[in-house]
């Protein structure tokens, strides 16, 4: 199969990880000849931001009350970035 028609592996992370989670699974796909793109979901991997209270020394009182990293992100706006990155 010519590598024009060799399908492109996408991975796409769940809950609570990142595209760094596919290092090693992209490692094997490539040792195999097979090409792969691993994609950060918004507020993940390099986009992702943490709020002072997340932080050392933690602030519990601050910590309950301080909004979500990824809070008002759909699931609309992680296919819409999918396909924005693709």
């Amino acid at each position: 199969m010519s590598d024009q028609m060799q399908p492109t592996f996408v991975l796409v992370h769940g809950a609570f990880a990142n595209s760094f989670s596919f290092a090693p699974l992209q490692a094997e796909l490539g040792l195999a000849g097979h090409r792969s793109v691993a994609v950060d979901l918004p507020g993940h991997g390099f986009a992702a931001t943490y709020p002072r209270a997340y932080q050392m020394p933690q602030d519990p009182e601050g910590l309950a009350t301080a909004p979500g990293v990824i809070k008002g992100v759909t699931l609309a706006d992680n296919a819409a970035h999918l396909i924005g990155v693709l």
